[in-house]
Formats: structure tokens, sequence, C-alpha cells
């Protein structure tokens, strides 16, 4: 019994193939920034509830009153390592025709919006081949 207490005898792992490395994607939850008085009855079809700078002197929401709802900040960007990366860990391309996939490894495909159904299925054929997640193939033509 020269095995430790809790450990096992460990198996050979000859005819596994290893997984791509691959990170755990947390993202900051998003919060939502909203014009001063953008969001009354009247003002829904005239002001677009979207985040617009207060640039007036007397803004209630420039002046940062607490009422008035928060304004971004450095501290709302994500970590420089988690940017540009999809929840699943590994970073996005996006392909307009079958010649950008070479030398892609390790990537999610995402095709272009402006490619047809030929094309697309000629990408979605050579990404298969590759061993590439696409993440919109199911978008039909």
């Amino acid at each position: 019994m020269a095995e430790e207490k809790g450990k096992k005898a460990s198996s050979s792992n000859t005819g596994k193939k290893e997984k791509p490395k691959r990170y755990s994607v947390k993202k900051k939850a998003k919060k939502t920034f909203y014009v001063p008085n953008s969001t009354g009855k009247r003002r829904m079809k005239s002001v677009k509830p979207r985040w617009r700078r207060p640039r007036g002197e007397d803004n209630k929401k420039k002046r940062k009153k607490a009422f008035f709802g928060a304004s971004p900040r450095v501290g709302n960007k994500n970590a420089p390592e988690m940017s540009g990366l999809h929840v699943l860990g590994l970073p996005e391309i996006l392909v307009s025709n079958p010649s950008e996939l070479e030398g892609a490894e390790e990537v999610l495909v995402r095709i272009a919006a402006g490619v047809g159904k030929r094309k697309r299925e000629e990408i979605i054929k050579k990404a298969e081949g590759m061993n590439l997640r696409v993440l919109n193939k199911g978008v039909k033509k």
C-alpha cells in the first residue's frame, strides 16, 4: 500500500485527444445609462433612451446627483484579458470568404452578414474541416 490515501492509480491516456485550453470568461454585468429625462411617456418618441454625455452647465446628471442615475466611469470597463473574447473563452474572427480561415487555430468563426448562401456553405465546410466552430451557422440566406 504505497499509494497515499485519497489518490487513485492513474491509467494511460494514449487514445484521447487533448482539448484546446479555454479561459473562463466572467464579464461584468452591463449597466444601462440613460439620457436624463428620456424615460417619460411623452419623451419616448423624441429622445431615445441611450447614453449621451450631459453637457449643460446646470445639468443635474452632470453634477452627479444620485437620483438622476449612474454615469459611465472607467470602473465599468472589463478586464483587459477579457476584452475581445467570446463567452466560451476563445477569440472571435469575422470571415467574409473561405481564404480568411487559413492559419486560424483555436478561434470562433462568425460569418459576415453580407455573405451569400453559396459562399456561406463553402466557409462552413472549410471551418468544419479545420475543426472550428461557426457561431452563426443556422442563419438562413
